[in-house]
């Protein structure tokens, strides 16, 4: 990916929702070398996840969840002005607009088919400081069942436009300013329809299979083993609190 995460329009950095924090610290403070600083933006239930010093996530309590789940956020100048982009391209807020101390303003939405993402008005913090990086945020992947209907809602809320198609699955890079700020997949034939669309997170690692076999000494789930695609090698993961996320080890 090609973006800068203060960027207005980019992916400023990514939350995991558990219903066992000390399980989910535990898994991604060894596969990825993660340490934590507890009640980020003031909130209690919420700890920064920390790489080589710098945030890298967050990861937030949510009691009696069934699941934990990933959610990408991505940076807008004006969080009111993107709320109202969202719900006038079709998509919903579910969680109200709230503020994080002095780190910044953020909600949860859905888009058009009901995808859940997040959007971040910084103040004193300003997403991940470590992108790319072995054990950090790379990016974002939408799979998606109507290509075009997902291209006219992120063009309307975040101004991003999508390249031409791409490898045997019609992977379609999201653009923003010339750079690829994230990339869409339409729903592979193998993926059962039953899984709704969603946004995937994916992380950087130096080997995809010795991290998928890494996190499965942890007690992680292989969903998808070590594959290549067009930009690397990939596994797609379930932690211990069910939360999926990909792992890439991107090629140069």
């Amino acid at each position: 990916m090609d973006f800068a995460v203060h960027e207005d329009g980019a992916p400023a950095w990514v939350e995991l929702t558990t219903p066992d924090a000390e399980t989910s610290t535990r898994f991604y403070g060894e596969l990825f070398g993660w340490s934590f600083d507890g009640a980020f933006g003031g909130q209690p239930q919420s700890q920064l996840a920390v790489d080589r010093g710098r945030p890298a996530a967050v990861v937030t309590t949510v009691p009696g969840a069934q699941r934990g789940g990933w959610t990408m956020y991505v940076n807008v100048a004006d969080a009111d002005k993107a709320l109202e982009k969202a719900v006038a391209a079709g998509g919903s807020v579910p969680t109200e607009l709230h503020t994080m101390g002095s780190a910044g303003r953020s909600a949860v939405l859905t888009d058009h088919a009901g995808t859940r993402f997040g959007i971040w008005e910084a103040d004193g913090h300003h997403g991940s400081r470590v992108v790319g990086e072995p054990g950090a945020f790379h990016g974002g992947e939408l799979i998606t069942d109507d290509v075009e209907a997902s291209a006219a809602f992120y063009a309307q809320v975040f101004s991003w436009n999508l390249g031409k198609p791409y490898g045997p699955l019609g992977r379609r890079d999201w653009r923003l300013g010339g750079r690829t700020v994230s990339v869409l997949l339409p729903r592979p034939p193998a993926t059962s329809a039953e899984i709704p669309s969603y946004w995937d997170v994916y992380f950087t690692v130096g080997d995809a299979e010795r991290a998928a076999e890494a996190a499965v000494r942890l007690g992680a789930t292989v969903l998808m083993p070590s594959t290549e695609i067009e930009h690397g090698t990939i596994a797609v993961l379930g932690d211990p609190t069910g939360a999926v996320f990909t792992v890439v080890a991107a090629s140069h």
